[in-house]
């Protein structure tokens, strides 16, 4: 892997753009590989160390090929599973930067897809919930599901910033429109982010903890109750919001008394899981 990845760097500099595009067609299968042993991985460190490398790569990739919708989902999933793994907790700051940088990926390849959406992006929301409609099937769920992931991180970082936090509608608008096209994706994800949404903000500023609590539930059923995020967002967002420690903790005990491997090829996302859960457990005091 690590000559593979000499010989790619090696194309970028020595050789044109047509080669480079070859070598990137030649590379798709290896990123495929990538991604899929880095979701396999049992161990926090090395996933955290190895991850910035692989997606400072794949941005070598974009420069070439901005096109190209498979580095584009890549890209936008891989920052920002990174940030919300490995930084947020630590660090939000830079966490924010990293959604920023992630999100712009993914409106900037929309926009250049859809001409509509270019322009209702920045119109009255009727408008832009019209266009999700009538120019996205199922095949655009990857890159719709997690440039709204991004965006919606970035703004759930920003609640101090006026104009962050008035996109939230067309963020959740996005999240719906990908459930209603595949609501299974990535083990119901889509629900567990409707769920933060929902819970995370007040009901005077849009927010309906009980509608959050039935995404969750509908996460956790889809993947069968083997993908842990969804019980620690519900732990952290609505046990927290209407005040339930005991769901909290029953929640949070949940997932750390979980094996990792109970979702297969997906042990990095239960190993993140558990990591947050046991944080989160150690500050019960201060969120009750």
């Amino acid at each position: 892997m690590r000559n593979f990845y000499a010989f790619i760097f090696l194309i970028f500099v020595l050789y044109g753009c047509s080669v480079q595009k070859v070598a990137i067609k030649y590379a798709s299968g290896v990123f495929d590989s990538g991604v899929k042993a880095i979701f396999s991985e049992t161990d926090y460190e090395i996933a955290k160390t190895s991850i910035p490398a692989n997606l400072k790569l794949l941005e070598a990739v974009y420069n070439v090929d901005s096109t190209n919708e498979k580095t584009v989902v890549f890209l936008v999933q891989g920052y920002t599973g990174y940030a919300m793994g490995f930084v947020e907790d630590e660090d939000p700051s830079r966490a924010k930067l990293i959604y920023k940088r992630a999100f712009e990926y993914g409106l900037n390849f929309i926009k250049s897809k859809s001409k509509k959406f270019s322009s209702a992006l920045n119109g009255e929301f009727p408008e832009f919930e019209k266009v999700l409609r009538s120019e996205f099937s199922k095949k655009d769920v990857p890159v719709i599901f997690w440039t709204a992931m991004a965006w919606g991180s970035y703004v759930n970082l920003s609640r101090d910033d006026p104009d962050a936090v008035s996109q939230i509608p067309k963020i959740e608008a996005m999240v719906k429109r990908a459930i209603e096209l595949d609501e299974n994706y990535f083990y119901g994800s889509g629900h567990m982010f409707l769920g933060v949404l929902l819970s995370a903000r007040p009901k005077i500023l849009g927010g309906d903890p009980e509608k959050g609590k039935e995404h969750f539930e509908k996460c956790i059923e889809i993947s069968n109750r083997k993908y842990l995020l969804p019980y620690v967002f519900y732990a952290r967002y609505y046990a927290v919001q209407v005040q339930d420690r005991e769901l909290f903790e029953k929640l949070l005990t949940y997932v750390v008394d979980s094996p990792v491997d109970i979702l297969k090829g997906g042990e990095l996302l239960n190993v993140i899981a558990k990591k947050k859960a046991e944080k989160f457990k150690s500050m019960v005091d201060e969120f009750f």
